[in-house]
């Protein structure tokens, strides 16, 4: 095999080991997120990472990004954690595109909530993020997170649907 062969090979092995270290990082953000783990959800974010919120809609939130972890760990303490409720995280059609020691990924998501003494409610949306590699691996360098619905779970709402139609 040619030098040139061996280099395009070696940098497409690269591009898909990162794909999955980025595929395993979001997994770790949902499931820190899901146990309520502020710090953890922090972690998973580089040192300088931001977290955008503004498209969920939270109702008395009135600041939406954050910038470092201290802050999002902070926002998921006092937003997140307080809420007594089952929550579960699904990310789903992932396009995830790396230029060396970057990324970008678009995500589809879908959260599971339930609240002591209600129905059970679905909500989804996208996840575009930007990913850094460091030090410590790879991390979000940015997150914005869109909400595009909320509903009764499995009871489909017009009323409550604010995502693009196609």
């Amino acid at each position: 095999m040619s030098s040139d062969k061996t280099r395009e090979l070696e940098a497409r092995v690269q591009a898909l080991e990162a794909e999955w270290e980025i595929r395993n990082l979001i997994a770790t953000y949902l499931l820190r997120a899901d146990v309520r783990d502020a710090e953890g959800v922090a972690e998973t974010f580089a040192k300088d990472g931001v977290l955008d919120i503004e498209g969920l809609r939270i109702p008395g939130v009135e600041e939406t990004r954050y910038k470092g972890r201290e802050a999002i760990a902070k926002v998921f303490r006092e937003v997140i954690e307080p809420v007594p409720c089952f929550l579960w995280h699904l990310a789903h059609t992932p396009h995830i595109e790396v230029h060396g020691d970057k990324a970008s990924g678009h995500w589809g998501w879908t959260a599971l909530v339930r609240f002591p003494d209600t129905d059970a409610m679905e909500c989804g949306g996208i996840y575009d993020d930007e990913y850094v590699r460091t030090d410590e691996g790879w991390k979000i360098k940015k997150k914005v997170i869109t909400a595009w619905y909320v509903m009764e779970f499995g009871k489909w709402d017009t009323q409550r649907f604010f995502g693009p139609m196609r």
